[in-house]
């Protein structure tokens, strides 16, 4: 579109004719042409505005010239991938992201996300790894094509990507093809060799705005029979501290593992609560700090979150809990969040009296014992009243007072109506006595453990 198309720009210039009117002073361009004699800065504005025109149609002419496209991404899958979603060429800004579906409006992650009720993924790390957790393989038809930008419909003188290696490592029982482009050129060239007949599933592109996510998601949903989901078994806390460890080494850092841990607590209170005020007690180790990363996300979600801490972010000793609190306080701050530091047992009262949902990220599962230490005693008690007056307790991995290992609940002990435990499940979370204070057991995956145990 031409500045003279555009009625903001020609306001702009219009704004700029006034001043010059009225003698006000404007920053000289580097144009020496006049107007009326005059040098004006509203003709080097309008000139500038041509120029930028020019350059942004000669833009959209590059882009939406045919270009040979050689993919360059591997595919996703191992030996435990049971189907295949193709697509049929990556996006300019997927090619750009180095990764599937990069293109921020495109609802494929999103899409996955309210499939499996679990937190969008946000990073290539974190795409891969909730694939991998589905056993779900992730490629696309062609190898090369002619394409002009991100069309489909231009594709021209394609040629396949060879599948067989993927369904060589794994028993793919079914392929899905996104978009109805994917879909008729996978019949074409790959039905032949791997005679699986695909899927057709609608494009999460852009594009396809008219189809709405429910929609999708409700589409999508004829891969879920496929999958066999993996359920891990419980493990004693020794073990998970070891797992945790050797999850670390296959390149998934414990603070990653903390910032996964916290962004699921409050997409779990998010999804089942939007809007709800929010009360996090935190202690002083990691446990705490999964408290701080849901606090900081259910801010940034526009919840009216308060926090209880023992002690300030710069003061706490556990790692990776007092960097996730530092980077987690000016994003508090910055929204609004109130930080109630060393309350009294009146200030306590005071901080959860309006939540609509407590978390309880206190003690995890490292404690034991018959009794819980001040503050955190008098904490627990208030959270017990709070939920008796109406609000929703959600304890982070285990509830607090209540030992991981036996089931054995200390005085006092947090009476949670749900627990959302982290990578696997505890054996004392699962036993009868301690049902009363878990309430509904979750289990947040966090990573991808199945080839670690």
């Amino acid at each position: 579109m031409s500045y003279r198309d555009d009625e903001t720009r020609w306001k702009h210039i219009q704004d700029l004719l006034a001043a010059e009117a009225g003698g006000k002073e404007l920053r000289p361009m580097m144009s020496q042409r006049t107007l009326f004699g005059i040098p004006s800065t509203v003709e080097q504005t309008i000139e500038r505005i041509v120029a930028e025109d020019e350059e942004e149609r000669r833009n959209r002419r590059r882009a939406a010239a045919p270009e040979r496209v050689e993919h360059p991404l591997a595919p996703i899958f191992d030996e435990r991938s049971r189907i295949l979603v193709l697509g049929t060429m990556p996006s300019p800004k997927s090619r750009e992201v180095g990764f599937y579906y990069g293109h921020p409006q495109n609802r494929f992650w999103r899409v996955l996300s309210s499939l499996f009720d679990e937190p969008l993924a946000t990073t290539n790390e974190r795409r891969r790894d909730q694939l991998l957790r589905h056993h779900i393989a992730l490629w696309d038809v062609l190898a090369s094509c002619e394409i002009e930008g991100a069309s489909d419909a231009s594709i021209a003188d394609a040629v396949p990507n060879d599948l067989s290696p993927i369904f060589e490592a794994a028993r793919i029982e079914a392929v899905f093809c996104t978009g109805a482009r994917a879909a008729s050129l996978y019949a074409r060239f790959c039905e032949p060799e791997t005679g699986v007949p695909c899927v057709k599933l609608p494009s999460t592109s852009p594009a396809n705005a008219a189809v709405k996510l429910d929609a999708l998601v409700e589409a999508y949903g004829a891969m879920l029979p496929h999958l066999h989901e993996y359920e891990p078994r419980a493990l004693d806390v020794p073990s998970v501290v070891a797992l945790e460890r050797t999850i670390a080494e296959h390149g998934t850092s414990l603070a990653e593992l903390m910032d996964r841990a916290g962004l699921a607590i409050a997409h779990r209170i998010h999804a089942s609560r939007p809007g709800a005020r929010v009360a996090v007690l935190c202690g002083n180790g990691n446990n705490g700090g999964d408290g701080w990363v849901a606090a900081r996300e259910l801010a940034s979600w526009g919840h009216d979150v308060t926090l209880v801490v023992a002690r300030e972010a710069s003061s706490l000793t556990a790692e990776p809990a007092r960097s996730a609190a530092l980077a987690a306080a000016p994003v508090l701050g910055e929204r609004g969040a109130t930080i109630f530091l060393e309350p009294s047992e009146r200030e306590a009262r005071q901080a959860l009296s309006h939540a609509d949902v407590v978390i309880d990220a206190l003690l995890g599962t490292g404690f034991s014992g018959s009794t819980v230490k001040a503050p955190f005693d008098q904490w627990i008690t208030l959270a017990n009243e709070r939920r008796g007056q109406g609000a929703i307790v959600v304890s982070a991995d285990t509830p607090s007072g209540l030992n991981a290992q036996t089931g054995e609940p200390s005085a006092p002990c947090i009476t949670a109506d749900e627990t959302i435990t982290m990578i696997v499940p505890k054996p004392g979370l699962q036993l009868p006595a301690s049902t009363d204070h878990v309430g509904v057991l979750r289990v947040a995956p966090l990573a991808y453990i199945e080839p670690l145990l």
